[in-house]
This record gives C-alpha cells, sequence and structure tokens, in this order.
C-alpha cells in the first residue's frame, strides 16, 4: 500500500496509535515491572493512542479533500506554514481553549486558598 496519505495512515494511525500501544498493555500483563515504570507505560502509549487519534481525524479530513466523489479528478493539499488555513492558525486554535482555562482558574480558582501561617 502507498500513496499521499501512506505514512499518516499506515505509520502513525496503525502502527504508532494501535498496535504499538496494545502490544506494550498486553506484555505488562506478562511482565509485571515496577509502578513507576508502569506508569511512564500508560503515560507513553495514552500519547501514543491521541496521536493515532489525530492521525485519524487528519486522514478523514485530508482524504476526503484528496479523492473527489465523482473521481473526475484528485485534487491537492500542502500545508501551508502562513494563512488562514495554515499550521499557526491551527496551533494557535489548539493552544487557545488551554490558555481561557488558565484565564479562569486564575480568575476564579475552584480550590479554596489556604491562610498563610507567620
Amino acid at each position: 500500500m502507498s500513496g499521499k496519505l501512506y505514512i499518516t495512515l499506515i505509520i502513525v494511525q496503525l502502527l504508532m496509535g494501535t498496535i504499538i500501544p496494545l502490544a506494550t498493555l498486553g506484555l505488562l500483563q506478562v511482565y509485571k515491572p515496577s509502578e513507576r515504570k508502569r506508569r511512564l507505560i500508560y503515560w507513553m502509549d495514552s500519547v501514543l493512542v491521541l496521536i493515532g487519534i489525530f492521525a485519524m481525524r487528519w486522514n478523514v479530513v485530508i482524504g476526503g479533500q484528496l479523492f473527489s466523489k465523482s473521481f473526475y479528478g484528485f485534487t491537492a493539499y500542502k500545508l501551508e506554514l502562513i494563512g488562514r488555513e495554515g499550521f499557526l492558525v491551527s496551533s494557535g486554535l489548539m493552544v487557545l481553549p488551554f490558555i481561557i482555562l488558565i484565564f479562569l482558574l486564575w480568575l476564579l480558582p475552584p480550590w479554596k486558598k489556604q491562610a498563610e501561617t507567620l
């Protein structure tokens, strides 16, 4: 299998996002490492699964743009750095909810402040 979506579909989504996390979780059931190593592997697997989910979304959106329904012709997609649909704007929109959350936590903290002892 080869083509425009080979890396994101086979390598990132299938291998990194599915097979590697399943294999490591299966190995954790056979080999019992220390609690710290288990937590590190769980954290790594969760990050890999999230990367696989983002790759799946990429494949659906970009794959839908690459192949037309009528098959009269193929379209092309080139990721730009700057522009309305560029990488910088997309990254900013992805980080914006976290900035809003940090601001709201600063403005309206959900925990009680402890009295300072002198």
